[in-house]
C-alpha cells in the first residue's frame, strides 16, 4: 500500500488526511469520494453549492489536483 496525503480546501473548509491506497488510481477514487461525502453533508444542510480543491501528494510530490463541486436546488412542480 502506498501512502498519500489528501488535502480538501475551499473558502469555508480545509482538511488534510493521510490515505493508504494500492495505487494512484485508487487514491483518487477515495479522495473524490471523501469530497463528495463532505459536499453531500454541506448541501443537505442548506448550502446550495459546495466546491473544493482536492490535492493529492505522495513522497512530497504533488500527484495532481482536481476541483469537485456539488449543488442542489429545489424544483417547483
Amino acid at each position: 500500500m502506498a501512502q498519500f496525503k489528501l488535502s480538501i480546501v475551499n473558502g469555508h473548509f480545509a482538511d488534510t488526511a493521510d490515505l493508504k491506497a494500492k495505487d494512484e488510481t485508487h487514491a483518487w477514487k477515495e479522495a473524490i469520494k471523501s469530497a463528495i461525502d463532505i459536499a453531500a453533508d454541506q448541501v443537505s444542510h442548506g448550502n446550495p453549492f459546495f466546491g473544493a480543491e482536492l490535492r493529492l501528494e505522495t513522497g512530497g510530490k504533488v500527484v495532481g489536483r482536481y476541483v469537485v463541486s456539488v449543488g442542489a436546488i429545489p424544483l417547483k412542480d
